[in-house]
């Protein structure tokens, strides 16, 4: 359903047939920057169908009919508006649409009304997000009630015919397309716990996740069996998706823009700090003249025999919400440390890197202790506050 106006037209907050109702319910369910953006598409969209390349996402209790026969109905209600909270909360961080919910499974989709370059690793992203957040609500189900449930997540890109469908007595702004059928079927064939996508998605995201080859998957109407992967997690260092795989084409028309990086690249390495803002609309190269100037800076370091270190972080939408965000990318690259890395290993990376610097002894333990802090491993007794002004004026002081 499209939330932004669905929810005005039923009068509740939530998905129909969940039990999810009111006003502050919708208002948890959904962001407020992400309503925004929902209402704004309404009003600039055509409601009637318009072709578009869609990630669809299905993701459904495993076991559901058999536990629902020994429940209340109540009582399952409960259990399964638990369950569609923590279902629906990660589709919404990346800006997805959950189009329906279907008694013990939704049905969501990435690219419409709310388009982004990157929707196939939104959508998986949202998935594997749905399968590690649901474990702790499965243990306390199962601790309470004795019951043990899991999830399967289904994904799947491909056209789709995207708008308002139905009759006067019922419109929802829905995807109909082969592409749903085959979304629907990776999910009924994943294994509970587990994002299994199909080979169209597979081809867009290759470079970002580790994934296991499940071969090829029967479907209905189809006269070859369908590739198949699960995601296993995202690659420590994910590759690029642009441009073709140790093809390197040298950069045309824009001699007047990398003889000013190669200035701003030799004044910095002669101690002169810089900032360069690169604006430009989408698809005029922004990325590419990143590339060439790392290459520059490279470059540059060999000739001198300097190091060539190279921090980058990116800015992404769904990581509003994470404090600091960006300085983390910045400090886990600057210590060598990965998303995946346990704290011990992320303290010893620490201090390596920091036993490397020579600075007074006082100054190393301070700044230790806010790398500790900005990557979530502080340990002991003496902590800095984890939020704040005083985390603030101490990172940047780490910082300068």
């Amino acid at each position: 359903v499209d939330h932004a106006a669905e929810i005005r037209r039923r009068g509740d907050g939530g998905p129909e047939g969940a039990g999810v109702g009111g006003e502050a319910r919708r208002k948890k369910y959904i962001p407020q920057e992400l309503l925004t953006k929902l209402e704004s598409a309404q009003k600039s969209r055509n409601t009637e169908g318009e072709r578009r390349i869609v990630t669809i996402l299905f993701c459904d209790v495993k076991g559901s009919t058999a536990m629902a026969e020994k429940l209340d109905p109540e009582e399952w209600a409960e259990i399964m508006n638990g369950a569609f909270e923590r279902l629906i909360t990660p589709v919404y961080r990346y800006e997805g649409t959950v189009a329906r919910l279907m008694g013990d499974a939704i049905l969501a989709f990435f690219g419409a009304p709310i388009a982004h370059e990157d929707d196939p690793q939104r959508a998986v992203l949202a998935g594997l997000d749905i399968v590690e957040g649901i474990q702790p609500y499965r243990e306390q189900i199962k601790r309470e009630r004795g019951l043990d449930f899991n999830v399967r997540v289904g994904i799947n890109t491909g056209l789709v015919v995207v708008g308002e469908v139905g009759s006067d007595l019922r419109v929802e702004y829905t995807v109909m397309g082969d592409a749903v059928n085959l979304a629907a079927r990776m999910e009924q064939t994943a294994q509970p716990g587990t994002v299994q996508i199909s080979g169209h998605t597979h081809k867009l995201i290759a470079p970002l996740f580790e994934f296991e080859s499940l071969g090829g998957i029967e479907v209905k109407g189809k006269a070859e069996p369908v590739p198949a992967y699960q995601v296993l997690k995202p690659k420590a260092s994910p590759g690029r998706l642009r441009g073709i795989e140790g093809l390197n084409a040298p950069l045309i028309g824009r001699d007047k823009e990398l003889q000013t990086l190669r200035r701003v690249v030799n004044e910095a390495h002669q101690g002169r700090g810089q900032i360069v803002c690169l604006v430009g609309e989408a698809g005029l190269g922004k990325s590419r003249l990143v590339s060439e100037m790392r290459a520059l800076w490279e470059e540059a370091a060999r000739s001198t025999g300097q190091p060539a270190y190279w921090n980058e972080s990116r800015g992404v939408s769904y990581d509003t919400t994470r404090p600091y965000g960006q300085f983390q990318q910045i400090l886990r690259q600057a210590v060598g440390a990965l998303e995946n890395d346990p704290p011990q290993v992320i303290h010893e990376k620490i201090a390596r890197t920091l036993g490397a610097l020579s600075a007074p002894p006082e100054q190393i333990q301070r700044t230790s202790r806010v790398l500790e802090v900005m990557l979530a491993v502080e340990r002991g007794t003496d902590r800095l506050p984890a939020e704040g002004e005083s985390l603030k004026r101490e990172l940047f002081q780490v910082m300068l």
